[in-house]
């Protein structure tokens, strides 16, 4: 069973976090490949990485495509984030991991920026 784990850096403004919590859902709502969608957060609020981990993997997940939600790649993303995969992997090794660029470094910003900014 594939999944999708949405990874954001996590606030102290509480409206933040629900924002994230909200796009994952409205994300598990849409047709796509992926069985689960969950969210999480690294710092400041939960739920974190390795837990929104360990619940996928109890549900059943066999495949985690995890989405940094990061518009450039800081110290997250190019240290924390890989570790952070690294553990996963080693607690759950029947569970394949997919770390994928982080969300400002794919090929559709530029238009999504124009786009977001014509209307």
């Amino acid at each position: 069973m594939k999944a999708l784990l949405l990874i954001a850096h996590g606030s102290r403004k509480a409206s933040s976090n629900q924002e994230v919590a909200e796009l994952a859902n409205k994300l598990s709502q849409q047709d796509s490949e992926f069985a689960l969608v969950a969210h999480c957060f690294l710092e400041l609020t939960t739920p974190k990485v390795p837990d929104s981990v360990a619940q996928l993997a109890a549900q059943g997940a066999t495949e985690v495509v995890i989405l940094p939600y990061f518009l450039a790649a800081g110290m997250h993303v190019s240290e924390d984030l890989p570790e952070l995969l690294s553990q996963a992997q080693q607690n759950f090794p029947k569970v394949s991991f997919t770390l994928l660029e982080h969300l400002g470094a794919a090929e559709q910003m530029p238009s999504w920026i124009l786009q977001q900014a014509s209307r």
